[in-house]
């Protein structure tokens, strides 16, 4: 076992000799606002022409994996229960895309998100698809945007029948002090 260990370690060696790990890119750069502890309100828009549910939550984000990656973690009030999210999200330079993942306890699927920046990487529009409220497969786009170091918001959007997106969900986040 020990010599299986010693020759992977001289591979790994070799090869980071061969090509070093890269460097974090102007996306990646980018995402350091995002980092730290935020306090954040939800409104989601259930039944058109109502009020929207309104919750409360704390988002902690940290970068991880070298720079290249925020991991999320997500904390609120909904519906009367607790509410537990988690995300990966970063830029995959191979793939010259903004990826992602994110899971909760409000289901047992999956969002795995994909999509562009804009406007120094402030903005960014990602898609994934999923379930509408009525559990149906369904397109779904958000829009993150960076407002200022200190607030960020975020729009989520189902594509509806006639192709069009409909707000179901907006996020405003301010850094906690």
């Amino acid at each position: 076992m020990r010599a299986l260990l010693l020759a992977l370690g001289c591979v790994l060696g070799l090869s980071a000799q061969e090509s070093p790990f890269p460097k974090p890119t102007a996306h990646h750069l980018a995402m350091k606002d995002m980092v730290g502890t935020w306090t954040a309100v939800a409104r989601m828009y259930m039944e058109p022409g109502k009020p929207p549910m309104v919750s409360k939550g704390t988002e902690v984000n940290t970068l991880v994996a070298g720079g290249f990656w925020i991991k999320t973690e997500l904390k609120a009030e909904m519906m009367g229960q607790a509410f537990e999210g988690h995300g990966l999200f970063g830029f995959d330079a191979r793939q010259n895309a903004h990826v992602g993942s994110w899971v909760d306890n409000s289901d047992t699927w999956m969002a795995v998100t994909r999509g562009t920046c804009a406007k120094d990487c402030r903005e960014q529009t990602l898609f994934f698809e999923g379930y509408d409220g009525a559990g149906k497969p369904s397109t779904h786009k958000e829009v993150h945007v960076q407002v200022d170091r200190d607030h960020r918001t975020m729009t989520m959007f189902v594509k509806a029948k006639d192709g069009t997106f409909k707000k179901v969900m907006d996020m405003e986040y301010t850094r906690a002090k």
